[in-house]
Formats: C-alpha cells, structure tokens, sequence
C-alpha cells in the first residue's frame, strides 16, 4: 500500500510540473473581469524599466538598447535594435552577437532563435525574438569583437504582463 502511495504522489508531482510552463499564447484565461491573470510584473524589483536608450555593461563594452519594437517587449515577437560600443564610447562593428532568450524562473528559453543583422556604425538588429509568456525574461546578449576577444555578456531584464 505505501509503495502506491509513493506512486500516486511522483505522478501528481510530474503532472503539477508540466503545467506550470503551458501556459498558452493567446493570454489564456481571462477570468469573469477580462483582465489578463496577475503575473506579479508590478512588485518583481529584477526586471529592467523599459525605456529606448536602456544600457547595460558588458565587459570592457556597453550594449545599448535603441528599440524594442514593439515597445515594451511584449509576449510573441519581439525586434530589437542594439548598439554596440567600446569603453571609449566608438562604435563596434563587425563583431558576432549572440541573442539568447532565457526565463529564469522557469528555467527554459525559447523556440525560437533569434536572427542578428549588422547595419553599420555598432548597430544591430536583432529579429524573431520571441517570448512565449508571460513572466521575467532575460534577453542575454553575447558580443565577441571582430579580432576575436573574449565572449562579453550584457543581459536585460523585463517582467511581461498577460
């Protein structure tokens, strides 16, 4: 008898965690007031305040973030625009940036990778970032420089309602 109650209790576990990341795309259930469910973004002090011209260190460089289109990121797809500059505050070019969407407190990213296009004078931009739901992002940015230095991180952090 205490060997099926064992068993019982890993299923409900199993069956408990895989419904905590399925939530679905389209906002899910509203409730009876039409509102979208409370993902708690108010009170979450990690996340990042959206505002064009966001900087983050990234290294011995700065990644700024021009625009996020649509601004703020939202849940679905995402474009954002990246400048990349030195510590003298000269643009970057030529260097390979890595885009990686992560949710931390769901420990997976997402489906889809993210394409990265060099327009010149240390801007980048960087399509198909997509945030399948709602809670923190952490949209880490990668840049390794054209003579080959160091892999150098930046990571922006934003809270999605829905």
């Amino acid at each position: 008898m205490r060997s099926l109650s064992v068993v019982a209790t890993v299923l409900l576990s199993v069956a408990l965690m895989s419904t905590a990341c399925s939530g679905d795309d389209d906002g899910g259930d509203k409730g009876s007031t039409g509102a979208p469910p409370a993902t708690g973004c108010a009170a979450d002090g990690r996340k990042d305040v959206y505002a064009p011209g966001l900087s983050k260190s990234a290294g011995t460089l700065s990644v700024r973030l021009l625009e996020s289109n649509p601004g703020p990121p939202i849940k679905g797809t995402n474009t954002m625009t990246l400048e990349v500059v030195d510590a003298a505050g000269q643009p970057v070019d030529g260097a390979t940036i890595t885009v990686t969407p992560w949710m931390p407190d769901h420990a997976h990213g997402s489906a889809v990778k993210p394409v990265v296009t060099a327009t010149g004078g240390g801007k980048y931009t960087v399509d198909e970032i997509y945030l399948a739901m709602a809670g923190l992002w952490q949209i880490k940015i990668g840049v390794q420089t054209a003579g080959g230095g160091p892999l150098q991180e930046a990571t922006f952090q934003f809270c999605l309602d829905g």
